[in-house]
């Protein structure tokens, strides 16, 4: 077992865990996968993750997780809006046209909530260095991420299992501290920005009295609040006011408009105390992320995974492909790409053809490099998928019988046979009771399945023009 496994998208490895949670209620039916996975990869972290995308993609996990990416835009805005609404709710209530406001509670509605969720996170993450398993307290990140699975209208089969797929990567990596740390600081510093701007346009528009007010506390208690929190700003060379004017008994010195240094001191302190550690924060978790991120591994030691490696070494090995005749393959793409330069292979397989009719027909002697008969079995299928797997793409023509009807076991083998070729061609063989032939139907199906890229062929004239249409890379 390879002890440095090469990197690994972080969707891959979440894929494998989640796979390993859909078979916690019974083992899937991967036979296919497992041979395509064991041809197409050599290392043993590579096919399992191989397999595991082979498998996300005919059970719906790629689809879900593309719906998941959408709704993690949304659930970004409402996280925003919550933070937005922890940063100001106290302050948006406090603050109306002609009212006097306590600067002191203006203060602690703006910053209280922020700065000790920031206070919380950094304790947590001088113990996650030392001690913890790196997942990080409660965070806006953790929330969002838990509410773009959860969106009624977004929500996928199988999104709760890429959620927890997610996780497990995060844990297995120490990852999420910084992961969840980078989105909640990311969300709490455009919080701060709109709260920046709203308190700019309120200041700018509206006419506020801001004093500093008590009952019971001194105007010392507030001299040395102001001296604590002002310090930076003044250093900075923000406008700080000069003293304190309790309960409004007297005018700032030198100051015509006594609200004015307070306004000036409450921006300042949302700016420095609130906005730019947030900033300076998700600076730091972003790099730590990027940088380990590209460094992520599967934990093969898990006796899970450690289970599959023993069946893909059990498997008898697949015939190794020249590099230059590996084909580069593209997420989604139902062909392989050709090989520039490289003639294309001719491949003619049938496919659960009748015993009544000849093979290979007479018609189409000869105008095949190989030939594949194919009577319903998973090990022929195997056998064909792992020789197409490890020879260069080439042009399949696949022909079936024109009386039967597809069937979804059509479908998932014609796709299985796509997905190995360069091109796919069907052609409906007549049956020697030509009432019963309906070739139509299989035209019909390829346009309902979104096969339209594979080509009917009417005749097995036609089936010849398109074998032997010149075709290179």
């Amino acid at each position: 077992m390879s002890q440095s496994p090469s990197p690994a998208p972080f969707r891959d490895i979440a894929l494998a865990h989640a796979v390993r949670l859909l078979e916690e209620a019974g083992a899937l039916d991967d036979a296919g996968e497992m041979t395509l996975a064991h041809a197409r990869q050599h290392s043993e972290q590579d096919r399992i993750l191989e397999r595991a995308r082979l498998l996300g993609a005919r059970l719906g996990l790629l689809a879900d997780w593309s719906r998941l990416r959408g709704a993690l835009w949304l659930s970004a805005g409402l996280s925003v809006l919550l933070a937005y609404g922890l940063a100001g709710g106290l302050l948006a209530k406090a603050l109306g046209t002609g009212q006097t406001i306590n600067a002191a509670l203006a203060f602690v509605a703006v910053l209280g909530v922020p700065v000790l969720a920031l206070l919380l996170w950094l304790v947590w993450a001088l113990g996650a260095a030392l001690v913890s398993n790196g997942s990080g307290p409660w965070s806006l990140g953790q929330f969002m991420l838990g509410l773009a699975a959860r969106l009624p209208w977004l929500h996928g089969p199988h999104s709760m299992n890429l959620l927890r797929g997610i996780h497990a990567v995060l844990r297995d990596n120490r990852l999420g501290l910084w992961l969840f740390g980078a989105i909640s600081h990311a969300l709490w510093a455009l919080a701060f920005a709109l709260m920046l701007l709203t308190l700019l346009v309120l200041f700018s528009f509206q006419s506020f009295q801001l004093t500093w007010e008590t009952t019971i506390l001194d105007a010392g208690f507030f001299e040395r609040f102001l001296e604590v929190t002002g310090w930076l700003p003044k250093v900075l060379g923000f406008v700080v006011p000069d003293g304190v004017a309790l309960n409004g008994t007297a005018d700032m010195p030198g100051s015509a408009q006594p609200s004015l240094p307070i306004a000036l001191w409450l921006l300042a302190c949302t700016l420095l105390y609130g906005f730019l550690p947030r900033l300076l924060a998700l600076v730091v978790c972003a790099a730590v992320w990027f940088r380990r991120s590209g460094q992520l591994s599967l934990d093969t030691r898990d006796p899970y995974f450690r289970q599959l490696a023993a069946r893909f070494s059990a498997m008898a090995p697949a015939t190794v492909v020249d590099e230059e005749h590996a084909a580069p393959r593209e997420p989604g793409r139902l062909f392989r790409a050709l090989v520039p330069g490289q003639p294309v292979p001719r491949v003619m397989i049938g496919f659960e053809l009748s015993s009544e009719l000849d093979w290979p027909p007479t018609a189409l002697a000869g105008v095949a490099d190989q030939t594949h008969a194919i009577t319903g079995t998973m090990t022929e299928r195997l056998q064909l998928l792992t020789a197409l797997a490890s020879a260069p793409p080439a042009k399949a023509l696949i022909l079936c019988s024109a009386a039967t009807s597809p069937d979804r076991g059509a479908e998932r083998f014609l796709r299985q046979v796509c997905a190995e070729v360069a091109s796919c061609a069907l052609l409906p063989v007549a049956s020697r009771d030509p009432q019963n032939d309906k070739p139509e139907r299989w035209a019909a199906w390829l346009a309902a399945t979104g096969l339209k890229a594979v080509a009917l062929c009417a005749t097995a004239q036609d089936a010849q023009q398109w074998l032997e249409a010149n075709d290179h890379g």
